[in-house]
């Protein structure tokens, strides 16, 4: 079912990515009762959307993830001052490393041979593909026609 310009393809693409960082958390409203609501996690979509080309992304997530997990163990080892001024060093190194992630996943390296794309390269694919097909199948339009009519006057000569 792809409607005009592709955005079928891209509609399910990002549904699907929306309901796979989906979790289920519980709530509790003003009487006591518990429901269950899913919400988006943000660190799951971050996780999805980066790029990086590299075989230890997956590592260098958890080793965050886990350093961040061992900072906030500082409320129950140390005193309250000294562990709210040590878990606020341990979010500001991990927003560090997510910043370089995420400049990391930005960038687009291109050579002869290879070329690793951007998120946005991938989004923009479907629009530029088609840009420029259309330029391309308008100059053969225009060629072929001129070497087209010259083939027919030697066929007839």
């Amino acid at each position: 079912m792809l409607n005009e310009g592709g955005t079928g393809d891209h509609n399910d693409t990002v549904d699907i990515v929306f309901q796979s960082v989906q979790k289920t958390i519980d709530v509790t409203d003003a009487d006591g009762n518990v429901t269950k609501t899913q919400v988006m996690d943000d660190l799951s979509l971050w996780c999805k959307t980066l790029m990086v080309g590299s075989n230890t992304l997956g590592q260098t997530i958890f080793e965050m993830m886990e350093f961040m997990r061992n900072g906030f163990l500082a409320y129950t080892n140390m005193p309250k001052e000294r562990a709210e001024l040590w878990v606020g060093e341990v979010q500001e190194i991990v927003e560090s490393v997510k910043k370089t992630l995420d400049s990391k996943s930005s960038e687009s390296i291109r050579n002869k041979e290879n070329s690793q794309s951007t998120l946005i390269d991938k989004i923009n694919k479907n629009s530029v593909e088609k840009i420029y097909t259309m330029k391309e199948t308008a100059k053969k339009s225009l060629w072929d026609s001129i070497i087209g009519k010259e083939k027919d006057k030697m066929s007839d000569e």
